[in-house]
């Protein structure tokens, strides 16, 4: 490894910082071969996830600390790096800050091989940065980590913080959810066929072949842009996510509707609470059919447009305010200098 200044504060990632200058200053990125680099993911190619695992290796040999992506690629190979990390002398090893969204264990052949990847990864592993705060004690006892080496840094919506300005917009009569990752549809449908006059646009492909889909109901993959107007012109935006989930799921979803000022109903899931605030940002619902019946009905009367109004209002000033790519920097900077702080100068 090779020396390095003592006053160096200076990282390698594999995140690519949001164009903040503050990141950019610092970091040393690491290349990430471009069909890895999508959202969605591509098709696989075992050459880039190579390509990628080699880089790491190859960047942990060289620097004191390493920022890595936890989620990336089919093959994770990021992860796969840092076990193999794990395997070296301790003198040899960076501390490396694993972040993003971690892992729900899988229930087929790899629950087997995932305690032994993770247990190798944590010993080169300094800090793990989650997206909730109740993230932290789940994470930690799902995978045997030490608690104290688990943070928190909340998500951001990407316009937040902008100058960006928001109007108010006219509500359609579609209730929209949307999204494939953890969600839990079949009390949404059931929903739907109690409320047979309202129509309801679910954009996944979850419901693909799905043999009982209620007339009143459009399901179906859309695009990126397609997927933001159908929020945009939204009666309501429901997010229906699954309750057995050890990890913080579909923000990128709810963050949206909030800040497009539209009424956003969240089934109650692990971290839901620290970015809604139920009554006041949105409704945050126990995930039963009756619950989404209750809550599309209150949304839906025109009784209560003022105080929908001032939730929609209150909802996009938080997301301005809180969930930032500034202040989502700041704390991931923040972690990175508790590394820095504790990893010697010099090799």
């Amino acid at each position: 490894m090779k020396p390095k200044n003592k006053l160096d504060n200076s990282f390698a990632s594999t995140v690519s910082g949001w164009g903040d200058p503050r990141f950019a200053a610092r970091a040393r990125f690491i290349p990430i071969p471009g069909r890895l680099d999508k959202v969605p993911r591509g098709k696989f190619s075992f050459a880039d996830e190579a390509r990628l695992f080699w880089r790491v290796l190859r960047a942990a040999r060289q620097e004191r600390v390493l920022l890595l992506f936890s989620s990336r690629g089919y093959l994770k190979p990021e992860l796969l790096a840092t076990a193999v990390i794990g395997l070296w002398p301790k003198r040899w090893r960076p501390d490396i800050i694993f972040y993003g969204e971690m892992y729900e264990p899988n229930t087929d052949w790899r629950r087997f091989i995932e305690p032994l990847l993770m247990k190798l990864a944590d010993r080169a592993v300094f800090r793990y940065a989650v997206h909730s705060q109740a993230e932290v004690p789940v994470f930690a006892h799902l995978w045997g980590i030490d608690e104290s080496k688990v943070r928190s840094c909340s998500f951001y919506h990407k316009k937040a913080g902008s100058g960006v300005t928001v109007t108010d917009k006219p509500r359609g009569r579609h209730i929209f959810a949307g999204g494939t990752s953890f969600r839990d549809y079949e009390p949404l449908l059931d929903a739907a066929r109690l409320l047979p006059d309202h129509e309801f646009v679910i954009a996944t492909n979850r419901l693909d072949n799905h043999p009982q889909i209620p007339p009143n109901v459009r399901a179906g993959l859309v695009s990126p842009s397609e997927f933001d107007t159908l929020i945009d012109t939204a009666a309501a935006v429901v997010v229906p996510l699954r309750r057995d989930v050890h990890r913080i799921i579909g923000m990128l979803t709810y963050l949206q509707a909030m800040w497009a000022k539209k009424p956003t109903i969240v089934s109650d899931t692990l971290g839901v609470r620290e970015y809604v605030a139920d009554g006041e940002t949105g409704l945050i619902v126990t995930g039963t059919p009756e619950s989404y019946v209750a809550a599309i009905e209150w949304v839906l009367d025109p009784a209560n447009n003022g105080r929908i109004q001032q939730m929609c209002t209150a909802a996009h000033r938080a997301v301005n305010q809180q969930f930032t790519i500034e202040n989502h920097v700041s704390r991931l900077l923040a972690i990175v200098d508790e590394a820095l702080e504790t990893v010697p100068a010099q090799r």
